[in-house]
């Protein structure tokens, strides 16, 4: 590995609800396929359940949601071997909220603004 590689955390949490969904398998597959500059490690409750399995990369503080053993190929190969871009759809929309959603947002405050 190159010194100057990026290095990852990728924590996947291993609590009730994420457990229930698959979490084990989706920790396991992490930890076969990671390379030297990626660390998977297990975790307790990261405060996202219903969202899980839960998996958490750092340094860029990304989460994803519902995640399960096929997803682990595209969010290493896209987000973690090639150019640190996540994978839009599996983001956590309460974590990352989109423009669009913003937009939406909006449109109902100004709905709601209208009605007072």
């Amino acid at each position: 590995m190159s010194n100057h590689a990026k290095r990852y955390l990728v924590t996947i949490c291993q609590y009730r609800s994420c457990s229930r969904n698959g979490a084990e398998q989706v920790l396991a597959a992490f930890q076969q396929c990671a390379p030297d500059n990626v660390m998977v490690s297990g975790c307790e409750c990261q405060g996202q359940c219903g969202s899980g399995p839960t998996v958490r990369i750092m340094p860029e503080n990304t989460w994803y949601c519902q995640v399960n053993v096929e997803d682990v190929e595209i969010i290493m190969e896209t987000h973690l071997k090639l150019d640190a871009q996540p994978v839009q759809r599996l983001l956590n929309p309460r974590i990352h909220q989109t423009q669009s959603a913003y937009t939406h947002l909006a449109a109902q405050y100004e709905a709601f603004k209208g009605g007072s």
